[in-house]
């Protein structure tokens, strides 16, 4: 083997060893489009597979694009997989691809990973093994760099993504890849596409890197050092952000986060940033199209209104409501429909289904003033004097100039100062049921009774009014309601 070959396969071994992208006897799918990178990378990793015990699969994915190109890059690498005596896999896209409000590079991409994920199920393989360059490293950074992107951004390609990604070239600068076909002698397929300054990212390596190369030669490799640089220091930061996570923020069942503002304010700008970004990661299972300007309007939201909302990119929305911030998606699938003005008489003790609120309301009378155990525990029941209740009761809506007085007050109290001084949520406010006796709210259900109506040393026997919501229909909001007084 020549000298050349032998340091450039070297040097791959050792980026697979330093990054631990291999195990011993896995299967590897390696993408090959028939271009230099893809053409060496399998080359070097059949050359490796006795060092590693790998099993190779070759695929080879169509996007469509150019058809009479596309045929005859997919003969091309079936010819490779052929002459190694290797299994190929292929598959062609049914149409370009052209996703709303993604460019055709994303939307072919998501494609591409798409297939080489279910290829890698068919055929049992453990990595997807990509060609990916220095000089690829280099570019990325710049682009991020030109597009304002933060540490995170400007790590650039990470040699291992999610533990089954590898990429073995990112080491190796295009140059040593054209340096070791020439010593090979290989065949390749140069894609047209790459000249074409459109895109930015040609531009970049068709235009600006020569030019920077006149001032610094190393430039390629200083980029990888600086991507290395911040991925090191953004995997230290995501660990301290997840621990923060883990002990204050709270998950609801339909996905939403609620982050405690006090608690996050005290926090330094760079660790909120990355907490906002691992959220946002978890909610819509990645950051695509998250930039810092998004960050940056989430931390503005923060230090703005009581209550105000944002839409992101992918349908991920953030609202905050006082000192709680809350990040969901799909805002119009998990956020209740606005609640039309409900009202409901109840004639007197009984079982009432309000099908409008979603619950059902049990009122009973006990006899005498002893209450059972744990009847206190919960929020949705509240006991009232018999001796002050007259029947028809009412279930309604809260209306503007609806007044009352709290428990532990004497005087009245405007409800939706009430709900302003205990921070509630206009949301929650809009579906938040009240009992009243004629006009007169008695009850804030969760929150809070009227003074006048409590069980005291002169009550002779009592009215129980329990609410039951089920789990499927109870708001999230609900369940972080401050507890009220009964």
């Amino acid at each position: 083997m020549d000298q050349g070959v032998k340091d450039i396969v070297k040097k791959i071994e050792q980026t697979i060893s330093r990054y631990n992208m291999l195990d011993y006897g896995n299967r590897v799918l390696v993408a090959v489009s028939g271009g230099p990178d893809s053409v060496v990378l399998l080359d070097v990793l059949d050359r490796l597979k006795e060092v590693f015990s790998l099993n190779l699969v070759v695929a080879h994915f169509d996007h469509s694009l150019r058809p009479d190109d596309d045929e005859r890059e997919t003969r091309f690498v079936a010819s490779l997989a052929v002459s190694k005596n290797l299994p190929f896999v292929t598959q062609k896209a049914l149409s370009p691809p052209g996703k709303s409000g993604m460019s055709l590079e994303e939307a072919a991409r998501d494609r591409r990973y798409e297939f080489l994920d279910y290829a890698k199920k068919a055929h049992g393989a453990q990595k997807i093994a990509l060609g990916h360059t220095l000089d690829d490293q280099a570019e990325t950074v710049i682009m991020r760099l030109l597009r304002g992107s933060g540490p995170a951004g400007l790590s650039g390609i990470p040699p291992v993504r999610n533990h089954d990604i590898i990429r073995p070239l990112i080491e190796v600068t295009r140059q040593k890849i054209q340096d070791y076909i020439a010593h090979r002698d290989l065949w390749t397929i140069t894609d047209p596409s790459n000249l074409e300054k459109r895109h930015l990212r040609n531009r970049i390596r068709l235009d600006l890197l020569p030019e920077l190369k006149t001032y610094q030669p190393g430039i390629i490799e200083i980029l990888g050092q600086t991507a290395g640089i911040m991925r090191d220091e953004t995997r230290w930061m995501e660990t301290e952000a997840e621990k923060w996570i883990k002990g204050h923020v709270e998950v609801f069942e339909t996905g939403k986060h609620s982050v405690p503002l006090k608690a996050f304010g005290n926090l330094a700008a760079a660790l909120q940033n990355q907490i906002i970004r691992q959220i946002i990661k978890r909610v819509q299972g990645g950051l695509r199209r998250i930039s810092l300007r998004h960050i940056e309007a989430i931390k503005g939201l923060v230090q703005g209104r009581p209550q105000a909302s944002l839409d992101l990119p992918n349908n991920v929305f953030v609202e905050k409501t006082y000192e709680t911030l809350i990040f969901g998606k799909n805002r119009e699938k998990q956020a209740p429909k606005k609640m039309k003005r409900v009202q409901y008489v109840l004639d007197g003790p009984g079982v009432f289904k309000l099908d409008a609120i979603a619950c059902t309301i049990t009122i009973e009378e006990i006899k005498g003033k002893a209450l059972l155990p744990g009847d206190n525990a919960s929020p949705w029941i509240a006991h009232l004097d018999a001796g002050c209740v007259e029947y028809p009761l009412m279930i309604r809506s809260f209306v503007p100039g609806d007044r009352f007085v709290p428990l532990g007050m004497t005087g009245h109290k405007k409800v939706k100062d009430f709900f302003i001084d205990r921070k509630i949520p206009s949301r929650v406010r809009r579906r938040l049921p009240l009992l009243c006796q004629g006009k007169n709210p008695i009850w804030i259900c969760g929150l809070r009774l009227d003074d006048r109506f409590k069980v005291g040393p002169k009550t002779k026997n009592i009215v129980r009014v329990s609410l039951d919501f089920s789990t499927e229909t109870l708001p999230d909001a609900f369940l972080s309601l401050p507890p009220g007084r009964f």
